[in-house]
């Protein structure tokens, strides 16, 4: 019993707690601000909205403190797209599929914790506030509330109904594909500036779908649904993956830039591509780091820990770090697939 308190409640809140922090000190502390990347990407922002020669200051809400911060995000995805970092892009629009999927998911399996029950809030606040800081916090929820194990306690109270699996597949195409599409190809502010709220937008297409094929009318079990929604995630993340990153094994130099973060700020004045790749390189060592981690406890002992440590280890390397999340993500939903038939039976 102390040791599953521990395990359970002392050793992921002294874990992940932390990282946020940390990651909070290092993505914006030093390399946002230290580096000057923020004064770079205050200068597209400071004038009054309309101003001639600050295309990106619009007034996209109208609310002024949240329209500056909407500036300065599209300001920062506009440089991220610079073609010299396509390997980063993709590794981070790939990785952030998978672990945009895991709050969504959890919210819609049936008797869910209250705390966690909120995944458009989720993606919001990671959209504001950066995933590396964000959800290592969702994960101390995500443990705590006792989500992460995996086994049903209560009847059914981990399946995802047909209706539901179908939403979310609906609201990860429509809701996060498409906008992330359109932003790469297109390049505009508009398309730059709508990316922004994807939450919001797969909540809705989530919404809408939910009222065409209610999961309360569609019962059965959407685990192959969902198995095809990880399956999309894990191949789209594998393509990407070898196109973009396996020319740069080739490359040392050249991956060092792209995808390796440093700790130490440039001693060099920065481009604002490069200081908002620096940026993105420590947001996806926590944000994809902290999901990769938690994963440890979706083991059922050493043995599951030490091939979980060889799967990350490998299939983030042959097929990227995306691939890697969508794959354990798609094994945990096995594993809770087959401890719930009997209790359905009795339905």
């Amino acid at each position: 019993m102390a040791f599953n308190i521990f395990l359970r409640g002392v050793l992921p809140t002294a874990i992940f707690l932390p990282m946020s922090y940390v990651a909070m000190q290092i993505v914006f502390g030093r390399h946002m601000y230290q580096s000057g990347t923020g004064l770079q990407l205050r200068e597209h922002c400071s004038a009054p909205i309309g101003t001639e020669g600050y295309p990106l200051r619009l007034a996209y809400t109208g609310y002024p403190d949240l329209d500056y911060r909407m500036c300065a995000l599209v300001a920062l995805f506009k440089a991220l797209l610079n073609p010299a970092y396509r390997p980063l892009v993709a590794e981070l629009f790939t990785a952030l599929a998978a672990v945009t999927m895991i709050p969504f998911v959890e919210a819609a399996r049936e008797k869910r914790s209250i705390f966690l029950g909120m995944p458009a809030a989720v993606g919001v606040l990671f959209q504001l506030f950066s995933f590396a800081v964000i959800m290592p916090v969702y994960y101390v929820a995500l443990i705590l509330s006792g989500a992460a194990i995996g086994s049903p306690v209560k009847g059914r109270a981990t399946k995802i109904t047909q209706g539901s699996a179908e939403a979310l597949l609906f609201a990860l195409v429509v809701g996060y594909i498409i906008p992330t599409v359109c932003m790469v190809v297109f390049q505009d502010t508009i398309s730059t500036a709508l990316w922004q709220g994807y939450p919001i937008i797969m909540a809705f297409a989530q919404f809408l779908h939910l009222i065409i094929r209610p999961s309360s009318r569609y019962v059965k079990s959407g685990y192959v649904t969902i198995q095809a929604m990880y399956g999309l995630i894990f191949v789209t993340s594998a393509i990407l993956h070898i196109y973009y990153t396996w020319p740069l094994f080739f490359d040392i130099q050249q991956f060092q830039k792209v995808l390796v973060p440093q700790l130490a700020l440039s001693r060099h004045p920065l481009s604002l591509a490069e200081g908002v790749a620096a940026v993105i390189q420590w947001d996806a060592v926590f944000g994809v780091g902290s999901t990769l981690l938690v994963t440890f406890w979706f083991a059922q002992g050493m043995k599951e820990v030490a091939l979980l440590f060889l799967w990350h280890a490998l299939v983030s390397v042959a097929f990227g770090p995306g691939a890697a999340i969508a794959g354990v993500l798609s094994f945990r939903e096995a594993r809770i697939n087959s401890q719930t038939p009997v209790v359905d039976k009795e339905q």
